[in-house]
């Protein structure tokens, strides 16, 4: 994989380019502390993976990643930053990045996020060739499918059932939620939770807090399963694109009893997650 590293810390750009080239499937292609370098080298050099610092002067690393994707190059995009709003990190996924790593950082974290990453990009490439086969052969033997709705609504049961999630008392709504995201093709902060669930403010809260403590429980179970099954990629996936990997990394030391507290969970970030996941 050729990685890329837009950072105003050498130290940073230091460390991240020892820890990715410590594989020799990986290439450093180019590193800048010029977000107008970085832009210019995406369109000339053939970028995998990009590792992008939100605060950067002049443009911030959103505003670089639109620009780039602007001009119809689509490297994959791993942002760090430090101590950012979620509606900033919210906003830098909702424009395609891959990966958020916060810093300081932690290097276990940016080894298992490098190496998702490019197991990420082996998988959609694999994929898309058994898409393209498919399809060929679907369209030669005029195949029925299933609408592209109802299959995204599968693949979110089929989620929800490998998070251990499809019983408990919040299940009713959270498949009325993004089955309504899937309809309407929608992100969390569009839904009309009022006229969703027909309640009000009070009734709202409950309802959150029973979505909320089954989404907890799928944080527990994936932690589990994280120390049962390290190397799995779809574990690793679900967990920092569902839940993000510090959460399952915190969940796992209170689990170990290495922490007091484990992981948090965020109703948008798993929401949103999800739809992504069964796009």
């Amino acid at each position: 994989m050729n990685f890329y590293i837009l950072d105003n810390d050498s130290k940073i750009i230091h460390l991240l380019s020892n820890i990715i080239e410590n594989d020799f499937n990986n290439t450093v292609v180019g590193t800048t502390s010029n977000p107008q370098q970085a832009y210019d080298d995406a369109m000339r050099l053939g970028i995998d993976i990009m590792f992008i610092d939100y605060a950067m002067p002049e443009m911030d690393g959103v505003r670089l990643i639109q620009k780039i994707q602007d001009s119809h190059h689509y490297p994959h995009f791993i942002m760090t930053a430090q101590a950012i709003l979620p509606s900033v990190k919210t906003s830098a996924y909702q424009h395609g990045i891959d990966f958020f790593i916060e810093k300081p950082l932690n290097i276990a974290e940016v080894k298992s996020v490098i190496k998702l990453a490019a197991q990420n990009i082996n998988m959609s490439n694999r994929l898309l060739q058994v898409l393209d086969l498919v399809s060929g052969a679907a369209t030669n033997n005029n195949t029925v499918t299933i609408s592209g709705k109802n299959k995204k609504k599968e693949n979110a049961q089929s989620i929800l059932r490998f998070l251990g999630i499809t019983s408990g008392n919040g299940a009713t709504a959270i498949n009325r939620l993004i089955n309504t995201m899937i309809e309407r093709d929608i992100n969390f902060d569009e839904v009309d939770f009022e006229e969703l669930f027909q309640c009000n403010d009070r009734e709202k809260k409950i309802i959150f807090q029973r979505i909320r403590r089954d989404i907890k429980t799928g944080l527990s179970n994936l932690a589990h399963m994280c120390m049962d099954y390290p190397e799995n990629d779809i574990i690793l996936e679900y967990a920092n694109n569902l839940y993000e990997y510090k959460n399952i990394h915190n969940e796992m030391q209170f689990l170990k009893e290495e922490r007091k507290t484990g992981g948090q969970v965020s109703l948008k970030h798993f929401f949103n997650g999800l739809i992504q996941e069964v796009k």
